[in-house]
């Protein structure tokens, strides 16, 4: 029998027995695994989740936890194996974190229903492991976004179970709180072998941090660590005919941009690579040999400077990446009412 934390046999998601989200599929959750889901909006990775917990029932196929059918599986007895984290964040007044994340330990409690000195340490414990022991005794409705999800990570944490489930834990949150949260929820998966699947729109965090990406799209469901997602060209199939492209080159997603105009760059360093990003945003396309136009001369003494030739006689020099963006602005504008006239 597969004891895999989680597995998923034939599994269809919907709402109706003739209109599944995407064909039916088949995959499993392993111990200690780090798992980002994604897709675009619509495709049912919220129902995906509710079905996993437990509290939606799928068209047709099984879920099995620790190689038990869900369906077969208590609700109390569920709780101790998989917690949910939803992408609504508790903002209840009055409530202090330590007596928020105690509430987790219900599942676990004697007939007489209060924590013993065992399940304070389990609460105390989960506070420490996403860094938050210093606001046990804050109002969770006072802190900031960042703060209250760690809080009901913490939650998740004391609620003992070996899988946990997080609809969108990052939406809410800035850019440096998004890298800080995946890299925690990646190192509790790692370092507590808990298995963790977070659904996401953040594509390069998946990347960065996630042990396996879960994609579902219409045509079917995809699952491989990151770096066989890219080598598989399958977000080009997630991004379809959006205006966003992914670099396998690089490992990066940007914006589409038709490029007319070219530029011979020459140059090294960071200064070379900026200034090739800067002028991909203007919409030109990078050459490394002059073919006539403008040819642009990255240099880097004691400070840096771009030397900017058009037609092989130098027309201006600029000091920062500001005043080159502006001087080829003014060019092209002004190459533009010459073809007007």
């Amino acid at each position: 029998m597969n004891s895999n934390p989680i597995s998923i046999s034939n599994l269809s998601l919907g709402y109706g027995k003739n209109n599944p989200l995407l064909p039916a599929f088949s995959v499993d959750a392993h111990k200690g695994e780090f798992i980002a889901l994604v897709g675009r909006n619509g495709i049912g990775k919220s129902t995906f989740i509710r079905t996993i917990i437990g509290s939606q029932q799928p068209l047709h196929g099984e879920i099995n936890l620790l190689g038990a059918p869900i369906k077969k599986i208590g609700r109390a007895q569920r709780a101790k194996l998989i917690a949910y984290v939803p992408s609504e964040q508790v903002r209840i007044p009055n409530l202090y974190i330590r007596d928020f994340v105690s509430l987790a330990r219900f599942p676990h409690l004697s007939w007489s229903k209060s924590l013993s000195l065992s399940d304070w340490n389990v609460v105390d414990n989960s506070l420490l492991l996403v860094g938050i022991e210093h606001l046990a005794n804050r109002d969770i409705a006072t802190v900031s976004d960042g703060e209250r999800q760690r809080a009901m990570i913490a939650f998740a944490l004391a609620q003992d179970s070996s899988i946990i489930l997080l609809d969108e834990p990052t939406a809410f949150l800035d850019l440096p709180n998004k890298f800080e949260m995946v890299r925690l929820l990646s190192n509790l998966a790692r370092n507590q072998q808990k298995t963790i699947i977070y659904s996401t729109h953040d594509l390069q965090g998946a990347i960065t941090e996630a042990d396996t990406i879960w994609m579902m799209l219409e045509s079917g469901f995809i699952s491989g660590c990151p770096e066989d997602i890219v080598l598989n060209n399958h977000f080009d199939k997630l991004l379809g005919n959006s205006q966003i492209v992914f670099e396998r080159e690089t490992g990066a997603f940007k914006n589409y941009r038709k490029s007319t105009d070219e530029i011979a760059l020459t140059g090294q360093d960071e200064a070379f690579f900026w200034t090739q990003k800067m002028l991909e945003r203007l919409g030109y396309t990078i050459t490394t040999e002059p073919k006539g136009g403008i040819k642009i001369d990255c240099l880097n003494t004691n400070k840096h400077i771009w030397k900017v030739y058009i037609d092989n006689i130098l027309q201006f020099e600029a000091f920062t990446l500001t005043e080159l963006s502006h001087g080829l602005m003014q060019y092209k504008s002004h190459k533009n009412d010459k073809i007007d006239t």
